[in-house]
């Protein structure tokens, strides 16, 4: 089911605990205002987060990298190849909450209270500790370019 309402803007930080189910309560602004909300879960292994996308952000992604021309033909077919096979599609139920797949909990250590991160049109899930890391490590940068840009 694709809503047809408009996405989203992701934005804010939110802490929720994480039920045995491995269900998490998507927050109330970031829903469409259906029944059912539909997403793309995608584990970024290299920093430790999960992305959580839209489909017709998920779409996009693809169709991005199928026209950007400094990608390779080859690099293309790898690239989608494992996009998509790493992609769990998951929805919503009608209280708002998603089921996290239980191979990405395992591969980026979500249990019990998780963090969700708003990132424009999509967001990410984080442990607590993986998140407060990387607030750490990003916040120097984030001081700068707020600097530059007159913030």
């Amino acid at each position: 089911m694709e809503s047809s309402t408009q996405v989203p803007t992701f934005a804010g930080e939110f802490r929720h605990a994480m039920d045995a189910k491995n269900r998490v309560t998507i927050p109330a602004r970031w829903r469409r205002g259906g029944d059912v909300d539909e997403f793309f879960a995608i584990p970024d292994l290299e920093t430790g987060l999960l992305m959580m996308m839209p489909p017709e952000v998920f779409r996009g992604v693809a169709a991005k990298v199928e026209g950007d021309e400094r990608v390779s033909p080859q690099e293309r077919r790898k690239f989608v190849r494992q996009f998509y096979a790493r992609a769990q599609h998951v929805t919503t139920d009608r209280q708002g909450r998603l089921v996290v797949p239980e191979e990405h909990c395992r591969q980026l250590n979500l249990r019990g209270e998780v963090v969700l991160v708003g990132n424009h049109s999509r967001f990410e899930i984080w442990s607590p500790d993986t998140w407060r890391r990387t607030m750490e490590d990003d916040t120097p940068t984030f001081n700068h370019v707020m600097g530059i840009v007159g913030l």
